[in-house]
């Protein structure tokens, strides 16, 4: 199976390890991951200029169709604004005229076909647990795990159509796969406080404190992050000295597969 591989914009220069391990879990798969020349996904113009914004993302959507390819994506903020773009697309016919009329004269164009797969939902439903239980030949038993959902895969369901927005259950059917143990915590469908870092950061600080301890509480052992923008926030901790983690350690969901596929990652 060939798809079009959509890293974001963040992979490549803050989390080369969430790239390296995605790669490597597609090629223990047999997934033959393409190219091409993407742009931005949108979801940084959203705020500023809307009509941009899905644009940037249906010019990608055209890009792949043109390869006759669909398009996966390791990033949920990338998997939520290309559901946006095509939420909206369809939505507002002068919009879609305008998008049209601009992709005409790249001499692309887009009829709707493309599928927009993000790791989790693609793993789950394409991949199946079973085939991901048959491949797994290193399990990590009894290991407590709290999944980080993220914000932008969940909501709003009418858009995305990832999982159940408030008590989502994909991540950690895919977490049991591994052998890790999932916990119930209450902040699984929260926003890590990424979002806010920049404009608000004490508060972001906050919000990433009060998930390690609310993880801890909970028994959990690692927060396990599927997201670009989680895990980099959950990564503060190697600029913020102050952060109390509570003893828990963040990681890739990646990793994790990659490991208990036999690749070389330790984590």
């Amino acid at each position: 199976m060939k798809l079009a591989y959509f890293p974001g914009c963040k992979i490549s220069f803050y989390l080369k390890a969430y790239g390296d391990s995605f790669e490597s879990v597609m090629k223990h798969l047999g997934i033959d991951l393409v190219r091409l020349e993407f742009n931005c996904c949108g979801y940084p113009a959203r705020g500023e200029h809307f009509e941009i914004s899905v644009f940037s993302a249906i010019k990608n959507l055209a890009v792949a169709h043109k390869n006759k390819l669909d398009i996966i994506t390791p990033c949920k903020c990338c998997f939520g604004q290309f559901k946006h773009a095509v939420f909206w697309y369809y939505k507002h016919k002068n919009l879609k005229t305008k998008i049209d009329d601009l992709l005409d004269q790249e001499n692309l164009s887009w009829d709707g076909s493309t599928q927009i797969h993000h790791l989790l939902s693609f793993l789950y439903h394409e991949i199946g647990l079973d085939t991901l239980e048959k491949r797994s030949v290193k399990k990590f038993s009894g290991k407590k795990i709290a999944v980080q959902y993220g914000c932008h895969a969940l909501r709003p369901f009418s858009v995305t159509r990832f999982d159940h927005p408030y008590a989502p259950t994909i991540f950690e059917d895919l977490v049991r796969v591994t052998g890790m143990v999932p916990v119930e915590w209450p902040k699984s469908t929260e926003c890590c406080g990424n979002p806010i870092l920049e404009g608000h950061k004490a508060l972001s600080l906050t919000i990433l404190e009060n998930k390690f301890k609310s993880a801890s509480l909970a028994g959990a052992e690692y927060i396990c992050t599927a997201c670009t923008h989680c895990q980099m926030q959950y990564e503060m901790t190697d600029y913020e000295s102050d952060i109390d983690t509570h003893g828990v350690k963040p990681v890739l969901f990646t990793r994790i597969l990659d490991a208990a596929f036999g690749g070389k990652t330790v984590f």
